[in-house]
């Protein structure tokens, strides 16, 4: 750890430690692909009240197709003179219902997340400071993802115990992290395996 004690680029490390620190990058690439798959399937897209209703409840609207009755068949036209005839599955289509996250399973994962994110962000933050990059970039970008993997970490919080009208804070933390870890997880895979010139190893 004494590169992190007193860094140098990380064009330096020992190749032990490049192919170490290059699977643990590669294994959150695949966690964060994973995670961009499971916020579709939740979500379904960067909306504020998609986010409401997945932890608040709710149903979502269904219109039946033009021509097609709720059941999936074809409708079936009388005419206006005869008689009434009730088909089964005629009826409207029930809306897919999303019921309310209990408030335990919501703080649990809070609660989970809190101890295991921040941890990862430290050792992905560590990695990318012994990058090339300018030093200002590089607390921008640390800082863009602290903040937004908080807000993302609270807003679950905040729109199940407080109200729907903090839904927004979930698709905007989810742009915010994202514009913040994938060039603390793909610049220091690049700089570590890319080609040194033979001037810059010696300075360095």
């Amino acid at each position: 750890m004494r590169q992190f004690a007193r860094p140098f680029p990380i064009t330096r490390l020992s190749l032990e430690a490049r192919v170490l620190y290059t699977g643990f990058l590669l294994f959150l690439v695949l966690g964060f692909m994973s995670s961009v798959w499971l916020y579709a399937d939740s979500f379904g897209g960067l909306s504020g009240r998609s986010t409401a209703e997945y932890y608040r409840g709710g149903a979502a609207s269904a219109e039946p197709s033009p021509g097609v009755d709720a059941a999936g068949g074809p409708a079936l036209e009388l005419p206006p003179d005869g008689p009434a005839l009730e088909l089964p599955g005629e009826t409207a289509a029930a809306a897919p219902m999303r019921l309310e996250k209990p408030a335990r399973q919501v703080m649990e994962t809070f609660h989970f997340h809190l101890f295991t994110v921040p941890v990862v962000l430290l050792i992905v933050g560590h990695l990318f400071m012994l990058t090339a990059l300018s030093t200002r970039l590089k607390v921008g970008v640390i800082t863009v993802a602290s903040v937004a993997t908080f807000v993302h970490l609270l807003a679950p919080l905040l729109v199940r115990f407080v109200g729907p009208q903090w839904g927004w804070l979930m698709p905007v933390s989810v742009v915010g992290a994202a514009v913040g870890w994938l060039p603390m997880l793909v610049w220091p895979l690049w700089e570590m395996w890319r080609p040194v010139p033979a001037s810059e190893a010696e300075t360095g």
